[in-house]
């Protein structure tokens, strides 16, 4: 029996005294991964289904674009797992930052091209949303798979977090590298010097144009403030009210800190959610760290011993980057039959459940189909760690 574990999530994680073989998760990181599986998906319907009108106009539009801004909280979870996965190989994290780009360009083609060009179903509304008519140019299609996501910027920053684990080892020099970051990306937000291609790498890095939604500068601070928490968290014996306890109160302190400087020039701090200044990106990453501190203090206690519910939590966690190229697929090409930006409030809010069953169902079956191919098991019946949380033995997908 084999289970798989995503690409992007490290979860083997190791206590320091216990035996090589053994594993053992977080439970508050699962939590916060697998929630974000379902805000994400219900994000992306109201983006792409919703129309104008459920999305600005309504409460209910308000407050899922607001659970939407949960990406900063799994980002910061994928900091934290980056430093306490078994295997700390610099040559292991620059392999997963390449398949974490060939999949977030691979996505982009299941997303975009084949209902472009295979199945001849795109709504013209989409095209048209980018000023565009069908047929698309070359120069168009390639716009269309070079769009850098959330994936893109995790595979970006792969490299450069690699680098920061192997030479960086005292945890507030990654402290100080986050706010760098931020820092940083200040000065050279939105710099491009006239050449296309070299630009579209530079839109990467620490563009504010609508090619790129996650550019790594200042994204890659979310990951770094998470990787600070790793080290919190080995440092005190991979203790876990330890590591709260340090998200608490920097989430705290970043919350205040960067909501009060984003109140001096909110267009330039708070343009956007994707493309903030300096003091949007602290001001998220203190929400961030704060909603994670809530949601474990308040969910974990009572949910911690729920076996049934931890074996599904922790599942989703592990292959949440499958789960986000299957919803990502499935609502592109659903757009075929629903159309774009369609639905009303009570419309979309339906749909939204339909989708997320939907995006189960078929990560799950196409898992088990591959697993099958395989000649082995997909997923199953789980060997389970003492205190009952699954595991599984760590290959990469």
């Amino acid at each position: 029996m084999t289970v798989r574990a995503d690409p992007l999530v490290h979860t083997d994680v190791v206590p320091d005294t216990a035996p090589p073989a053994a594993s053992q998760r977080v439970f508050s990181i699962d939590l916060a991964r697998g929630a974000a599986v379902f805000f994400m998906i219900a994000v992306h319907t109201l983006w792409m289904f919703g129309s104008r009108e459920a999305q600005a106009d309504s409460s209910f539009g308000h407050w899922v674009h607001v659970a939407g801004q949960g990406a900063c909280a799994f980002l910061i979870t994928m900091g934290f797992s980056f430093m306490v996965v078994r295997d700390q190989r610099l040559g292991s994290a620059l392999r997963r930052g390449a398949v974490i780009l060939l999949v977030a360009y691979g996505l982009n083609v299941l997303k975009f091209i084949v209902p472009i060009y295979v199945f001849g179903t795109m709504p013209e509304a989409f095209i048209a949303a980018y000023g565009w008519h069908s047929p698309l140019t070359l120069t168009q299609a390639l716009y269309l798979i070079g769009t850098g996501d959330i994936l893109a910027m995790a595979g970006i920053s792969f490299f450069l977090i690699g680098l920061v684990r192997h030479f960086v080892t005292h945890k507030y020099g990654v402290l100080a590298l986050a706010f760098g970051a931020v820092g940083f990306s200040a000065l050279v937000r939105g710099t491009r010097i006239g050449y296309p291609p070299v630009d579209a790498v530079l839109d990467l890095l620490w563009g504010t144009e609508w090619n790129v939604y996650f550019p790594v500068f200042p994204w890659i601070a979310n990951i770094l403030v998470g990787m600070f928490l790793g080290m919190v968290y080995r440092e005190h014996g991979r203790d876990e009210l330890a590591l709260l306890r340090a998200a608490g109160a920097l989430g705290l302190i970043l919350l205040i800190g960067g909501g009060l400087v984003t109140m001096t020039d909110w267009d330039y701090h708070f343009n956007d959610f994707f493309h903030t200044g300096p003091g949007g990106a602290v001001y998220l990453i203190g929400a961030g760290l704060c909603v994670f501190y809530l949601g474990a203090r308040f969910l974990a206690v009572p949910l911690r011993h729920q076996r049934g519910f931890r074996a599904a939590l922790t599942y989703l966690s592990r292959h949440v980057t499958t789960l986000y190229v299957v919803q990502w697929t499935l609502i592109c090409w659903a757009m075929g039959l629903i159309g774009y930006q369609t639905l009303g409030v009570w419309q979309v809010a339906g749909m939204m459940p339909v989708m997320i069953a939907a995006t189960l169902l078929i990560e799950y079956a196409v898992r088990r189909a591959a697993g099958l191919m395989r000649g082995g098991w997909a997923i199953g019946d789980v060997p389970a760690v003492p205190d009952g949380v699954p595991r599984g033995r760590g290959q990469p997908d």
